[in-house]
């Protein structure tokens, strides 16, 4: 399929533009539709509403996105003709202000293309916390011409005029397909992603890493996304061993500073330092990946096209959308190599930890033997 845009007549008065960034890409652990309307899923669950992954982009001023499918329509004419009850859209459900607290559950805009009667739609509904919804913008009159070559197959292209939804700050994205037939209908949901896309940081105790030539330490450490702190880091790589390409890059080498990582949650390092180490600050490129589960959100039927209704909050707030993500980032552990302890060090590490002790012995000692001299004076006296 080709690109869609929804033409809306709801103008920002924002002046300022939505965060740009590169080319990102999700795959899309999610493979189970749900029951979303009805109680059948028969001639449902195809391969044309299987997302397999997501890439998606954006200037500051127009969002673009693509979903990559395990199947594809080639001809729209010919699948409405064979399949003259069954609707198929894609769509992005947007959290344009990051709180789950307005919109429906969160999500705040529904923005799809749909395929129906042999032709294709583009909408884009705003949504309240009531369960109400109001169309925004569309555009019914898309035309494309058919490529009988598969060129299109297995994709869908989106791209959203970010001044439609108030040119957001920070906002969330949760893709999706479904298809209904009658009252039935399924759909399949990738995670929420966050927009400007989210970082990866570490952080260990001690914070300030100082390791001696020829010495090692465990360093216990925790990974840190725009989210907060994850509990569940399910895999950290050294570059070096998988990514030897980000290891080259970053100039680390595995030669000078050893490190093994000891265990993944809550991450533990085991960080070896050679006796022929230089001194110096060191960076060790890692590879973290963290899992990020979620919940999806549905709105009106597909099944139903209006200007605007409601979604039953009551109805629909028992219904559960588990999704699942992974975040993988590259970040690095930054560790300092210093000289060894000289006999200066070892004394007044000596002092450290027993001093106090040494000052009480002698203390004591120095008062017995006080005492002892006081009392044999007085005998002589």
């Amino acid at each position: 399929m080709g690109a869609f845009s929804a033409t809306s007549n709801h103008k920002s008065v924002n002046a300022l533009s939505s965060p740009s960034f590169e080319l990102q890409e999700m795959i899309n652990e999610n493979h189970d539709w749900f029951q979303t309307y009805g109680n059948s899923d028969l001639n449902l669950k195809n391969n044309y509403t299987d997302i397999l992954a997501v890439n998606y982009l954006s200037d500051g001023e127009t969002l673009n996105a693509t979903l990559w499918l395990n199947a594809g329509i080639s001809n729209y004419t010919d699948f409405s003709y064979k399949k003259p009850l069954n609707k198929v859209s894609y769509g992005m459900l947007i959290d344009a202000d990051s709180n789950s607290e307005t919109g429906y559950r969160g999500a705040d805009y529904d923005f799809y293309v749909e395929l129906t009667g042999g032709h294709l739609s583009a909408y884009i509904y705003q949504l309240s916390s009531t369960g109400g919804y109001k169309l925004i913008g569309s555009n019914t009159n898309f035309t494309e011409v058919y490529d009988e070559s598969g060129a299109y197959l297995g994709s869908v292209d989106f791209t959203l005029d970010l001044d439609t939804i108030n040119n957001p700050g920070n906002y969330n994205l949760l893709f999706y397909s479904a298809e209904s037939l009658g009252s039935n209908e399924v759909r399949q949901f990738t995670n929420w992603v966050s927009i400007p896309p989210p970082t990866l940081q570490v952080t260990t105790s001690p914070e300030d890493i100082s390791i001696r030539q020829g010495e090692n330490m465990m360093v216990p450490a925790r990974i840190k996304s725009s989210t907060g702190f994850s509990n569940d880091v399910v895999n950290i790589t050294l570059s070096g061993d998988k990514n030897s390409e980000y290891a080259i890059a970053s100039g680390f080498n595995s030669s000078e500073i050893v490190v093994n990582v000891e265990r993944i949650q809550p991450p533990l390092f085991k960080i070896d330092i050679p006796k022929e180490t230089p001194l110096g600050i060191y960076s060790i490129p890692l590879i973290v990946t963290i899992r990020e589960p979620s919940e999806a959100v549905i709105t009106k039927p597909i099944s139903v096209d209006s200007y605007g209704g409601k979604v039953d909050p009551e109805v629909e707030i028992s219904k559960k959308y588990p999704t699942v993500g992974y975040l993988t980032k590259p970040i690095n552990l930054t560790v300092t190599v210093i000289a060894p302890k000289t006999i200066n060090d070892h004394f007044k590490e000596f002092w450290g930890t027993y001093g106090s002790f040494i000052g009480i012995f002698a203390g004591a000692f120095i008062g017995a033997f006080a005492k002892v001299l006081f009392d044999k004076r007085k005998k002589e006296s």
